[in-house]
């Protein structure tokens, strides 16, 4: 545990490889058997491959409908199975006797107590009524008994003369039914047996209820029948059921036959339902014809065709994205998003529905996700990628893949340059027009119906309006899962509304414009060298949100002449000049700002030295450790903090000039610049002389505009 506690699993190579692999077995498990691999055809098609010749007979197979519509056909033909048992009859002697018996015991003791009626409901169904005729029944139990022993008996042999059957016949779909007796079976019409609403109808005629003994004795006889009483021709399910696969053995699973090296279709020819059979069964037949070396030989095409489909993008990846491929969190997110969309396309190519379901495969949310997360060209890429997968998981389907891309490719325009959560909707109407135009230029080219081209367009808009909410739901996932910072998150932060820059605002208001100058240099630098000047402005307002803790020791926010430093030592002043950079990285970390605007804390002042108070300790003659007067770092590490870094040192030092112009302007800034490149501080931000050419002209003009001279006007006498 703990060397897995050790493991940088954001820096893993390892890791990443084992991402990478195992989204390719994924999706090569989710790309279709040997009978799909081919496109899609329907009927009306025009088969534009070559000549397709058998290389082998095989049958031409019924659709599964059509055989299961023949099954149910026959499943209505066959009758039936019921077996007679002719040891009910006289097993049923021994229960009349002991019912009886009891009946008569139960009686016998309501003499002594009459608190056991309600026994003699519940065991025998007889409800006496009142107590006058238990009094009446008890003084004339002997009579009674024996005239319902002779009715049940003569009951019992009028049922099973005639015949008790366990079903309702009502339940049975046929009007006949086959009776099995021993090695016998024979065919009798259904209505020739009694049921128990039969009986139940034949005691209700015969013991009328006349007086209170015919209530007694209808409810008693009823009672039990239902629950003493066994059927005599009882249900053979087993029987019944193999009688059942007998006859769907016997429906012929197909139509006809091809023989081999007989043509199945020819090039250019119109796809007919027959021939349509043909090919389906043909892939059938094919399928089941490989052997594991051949299912082994196919599985790894399918791996070699999503991992030559996936090296394009990786190679872009780690040609021009470098701090994704060097992220296990990116690569991961990349990842998750191309196997929830493959998903989808996998379940709608299992479902068998003559709706377009392909439309519920959301390929503009994973464009649109992608694009946030990183940006526009990694999204049109990952992108392409995604509809090729869908694709082939969807059996090769051209159409399905340019319908995606259009639609995709837009919604990657539309949240190009977003700036707040709600743009998202605003990619509703680029999604929709393109599907609507892909969906049109299809729908016409194969001469399909009005109809069919209206109801793709309905599930077109419901993917355009879903998609968006998707995008939303998914994005705050990502963002909190994989601790991702989108630009998105930055303009947020940019926003000088946040908690921590009013904070600011209000006890470092010095420390608070400085660092919005700061912001501007950064943000106009950051375009001029194509970096992300979102993320420079929003590293530029945190940079020096340290100083919070300890305002009044900073000079922009000292008000009077009288400095918090004079009487301090020179080591003790440098060493809360220097913790600013330290209580701002636990400021940021307490508001939990990403990491991304952190690492501007520690940046922008890299390596360097407060020379002012190294200076000081020289003048007094101390004994000097430079390394107590050093920031700890790190350096820049990318363009944006490099940025950062000369924009915090230029604002400093130009707000202070006595004059300005466009000369004194360029000429100190290239002091500035000089200084930081021949000290190292930028040599790992691959911030080029172009660039930082570049970068000194942006800061001149945007200081011309902070400083502009004011025309003076004559003075009166």
């Amino acid at each position: 545990m703990k060397r897995f506690k050790k493991i940088n699993f954001e820096n893993n190579l390892y890791i990443r490889l084992f991402v990478v692999i195992s989204t390719i077995l994924i999706l090569a498990l989710l790309f279709p058997v040997t009978k799909s691999l081919e496109s899609e055809i329907k009927v009306g098609d025009i088969w534009t491959n070559n000549d397709l010749i058998a290389t082998f007979s095989f049958p031409i197979l019924k659709y599964p409908d059509e055989l299961e519509k023949e099954y149910k056909e026959v499943e209505k033909s066959i009758l039936p199975v019921f077996t007679y048992d002719d040891t009910i009859p006289e097993y049923s002697n021994y229960i009349l006797k002991d019912f009886l018996g009891n009946f008569e015991m139960q009686l016998v003791k309501l003499r002594k107590d009459s608190s056991h009626i309600n026994t003699l409901i519940t065991t025998f169904g007889a409800n006496i009524g009142n107590r006058e005729t238990l009094d009446s029944i008890l003084t004339n139990l002997p009579v009674l008994i024996d005239e319902i022993e002779n009715e049940l008996t003569l009951l019992v042999n009028y049922i099973y003369s005639i015949g008790y059957i366990d079903k309702r016949k009502d339940q049975i779909q046929s009007d006949s039914i086959f009776v099995r007796k021993r090695n016998i079976e024979k065919k009798l019409r259904k209505n020739n047996f009694l049921d128990l609403e039969d009986i139940k109808n034949y005691l209700f005629i015969t013991f009328k209820k006349n007086s209170s003994y015919d209530t007694v004795k209808l409810n008693l006889y009823e009672f039990f029948v239902q629950n003493a009483l066994k059927p005599n021709i009882v249900y053979n399910e087993h029987e019944t059921k193999a009688s059942l696969n007998q006859a769907r053995v016997r429906i012929s699973k197909n139509v006809g036959i091809v023989l081999e090296n007989e043509r199945i279709v020819s090039r250019h020819q119109r796809l007919t339902e027959d021939i349509k059979r043909k090919i389906d069964s043909y892939r059938i037949a094919k399928q089941e014809k490989e052997d594991f070396f051949s299912l082994a030989a196919q599985f790894l095409g399918k791996i070699l065709h999503v991992a030559v489909i996936l090296l394009l993008l990786g190679i872009y990846i780690f040609l021009f994205r470098k701090k994704v491929f060097y992220s296990t969190n990116r690569i991961l997110t990349l990842s998750i998003i191309i196997l929830i969309i493959s998903f989808l396309a996998y379940i709608t190519s299992r479902i068998e529905s003559e709706l377009p379901i392909d439309f519920l495969v959301f390929v503009p949310a994973a464009s649109m996700l992608i694009t946030i997360i990183f940006d526009s060209r990694l999204g049109f890429y990952g992108s392409v990628v995604i509809c090729l997968i869908v694709a082939g998981i969807r059996g090769n389907d051209y159409t399905i893949a340019v319908t995606n891309l259009i639609a995709g490719g837009l919604s990657v325009y539309s949240v190009r340059d977003i700036k707040n959560r709600t743009q998202i909707f605003r990619s509703m109407v680029f999604i929709l027009l393109g599907y609507l135009v892909a969906i049109l230029a299809f729908g016409l080219e194969r001469f399909s119906s009005v109809s069919q081209i209206g109801t793709e367009m309905i599930f077109a808009i419901g993917n355009s309006i879903l998609s968006p909410v998707i995008t939303y739901g998914l994005l705050i996932f990502f963002e909190k899962l994989f601790s991702i910072t989108t630009d998105l998150t930055l303009l947020e932060l940019s926003d000088i509304h946040h908690p921590l820059l009013l904070k600011l605002r209000q006890n470092a208001p010095g420390t608070f414009h400085h660092s919005v100058n700061v912001s501007i240099l950064a943000e106009t630098a950051a375009k001029e060298t194509n970096s992300n000047s979102i993320l420079a402005k929003a590293g530029a307002l945190y940079h020096d949100i340290g100083k919070l803790v300890e305002p009044n020791y900073f000079i922009e926010n000292i008000r009077d002449e009288k400095s918090e430093h004079e009487n301090l030592d020179p080591e003790y002043s440098a060493q809360i000049i220097l913790n600013h950079v330290e209580e701002g990285i636990k400021l940021a970390r307490e508001y939990k700002l990403p990491q991304e605007i952190i690492d501007f804390i520690p940046m922008h002042h890299g390596t360097t030295q407060v020379k002012y108070f190294l200076n000081i300790a020289k003048k007094l003659g101390k004994k000097v450790d430079e390394d107590r007067f050093r920031y700890p770092g790190p350096k820049p590490n990318s363009k944006e903090t490099g940025i950062v870094m000369i924009a915090d040192v230029v604002e400093s030092i130009t707000r202070n000039l006595d004059s300005v112009n466009e000369e004194i302007l360029s000429a100190k800034i290239d002091e500035i610049i000089r200084n930081i490149f021949l000290s190292g501080q930028l040599d790992e931000t691959y911030l080029t002389l172009r660039d930082l050419n570049k970068i000194k002209e942006s800061f001149v003009h945007t200081l011309l505009g902070f400083y502009h001279q004011r025309i003076e006007y004559p003075s009166t006498k």
